[in-house]
């Protein structure tokens, strides 16, 4: 249900103590039922079912960190032009410094791709439809989290 997920997410969801969750996620993993992905330049953690392809892991993973998903976002809803470095800054509404750092890493998983022109270089997506795709899901996931959520707390009262 949830691709992407975090460990400390897991263990919120099914209330297992960390020992049980860890042995239960290793049996899984050595069964090939789950697959951990890790971002690079990144200690974090994600769990996808193992039938996600590596491509699918990559960009679920930088879709579920702000500055990135913000990025991915903004190049997203920019049609076949691209966007360019100044228009992307005031889009996410961080640092130049940050910006390219994030950047940096989309272009180097290949996710993104820098074309440079005569006076800007723009950025567009790779893979266009498969990031759509992506995307729709993804909200869909954090749509039907937040349901949980507030249910959640409404059982509580």
């Amino acid at each position: 249900s949830f691709p992407g997920i975090r460990y400390r997410d897991i263990l919120r969801l099914t209330n297992l103590n960390n020992g049980t969750l860890s042995h239960h996620l290793s049996i899984l993993e050595k069964r090939s039922i789950i697959k951990i992905g890790k971002t690079e330049n990144s200690n974090i953690t994600r769990y996808f079912p193992a039938s996600t392809p590596s491509d699918e892991t990559l960009i679920l993973s930088y879709l579920k960190i702000k500055t990135t998903k913000g990025i991915i976002l903004k190049l997203l809803n920019t049609r076949d032009e691209g966007a360019s470095f100044n228009e992307i800054v005031n889009h996410i509404k961080k640092a130049p410094s940050t910006t390219s750092w994030n950047l940096k890493r989309l272009v180097d998983s290949k996710i993104v791709v820098r074309k440079r022109g005569k006076e800007v270089s723009l950025f567009f997506l790779l893979n266009k439809e498969l990031v759509e795709k992506l995307v729709g899901e993804n909200n869909k996931t954090l749509l039907d989290r937040s349901i949980d959520n507030y249910i959640s707390i409404i059982d509580e009262l």
